[in-house]
């Protein structure tokens, strides 16, 4: 019997990986908010489920176009920016306030990711990771049929 629930996981760990590569780690809010779930009956069907509640794994995925941004400097974007800005950069709370601004007024301008957050990718990425694992995936998803069926 094939185990989806493992092939499930490994799935996870394929994206988390190339997430990772791609330089999104900083929280991992994203890693440790996807889930597994394997519906269906005869036909199976693995779902991974980003239950961060925010959108935020597509969010990194897809990129934003400046276009789509239409509060840079909300509140809550500048908070969460402010925190970016610690973390990544080590910024003080008073520097990391003003370097959050900036970075708002440039994602207004050109989108996320910004062209010089490629410097923290180890793959030359910033968007597309789900993409980027799916022929890991592929290869994840036919090894366990293999092995679980005991094929050649």
């Amino acid at each position: 019997m094939i185990d989806f629930v493992n092939i499930g996981q490994l799935i996870i760990k394929a994206i988390a990986d190339e997430w990772t590569a791609q330089g999104h780690d900083l929280t991992e809010k994203f890693r440790e908010g996807m889930r597994a779930t394997v519906d269906g009956d005869d036909d199976k069907i693995i779902k991974i489920i980003d239950t961060t509640g925010s959108g935020y794994g597509k969010i990194l995925d897809d990129g934003v176009k400046a276009t789509q941004i239409k509060s840079p400097f909300a509140p809550p974007r500048i908070k969460g920016l402010t925190e970016y800005t610690k973390l990544r950069m080590g910024a003080s709370d008073k520097d990391a306030i003003s370097i959050a601004y900036a970075i708002a007024y440039k994602h207004s301008k050109e989108g996320m990711p910004l062209p010089s957050s490629k410097k923290y990718s180890k793959t030359g990425q910033r968007t597309k990771f789900v993409d980027a694992a799916k022929k890991k995936i592929d290869e994840i998803v036919k090894e366990n049929i293999k092995i679980q069926w005991q094929l050649p």
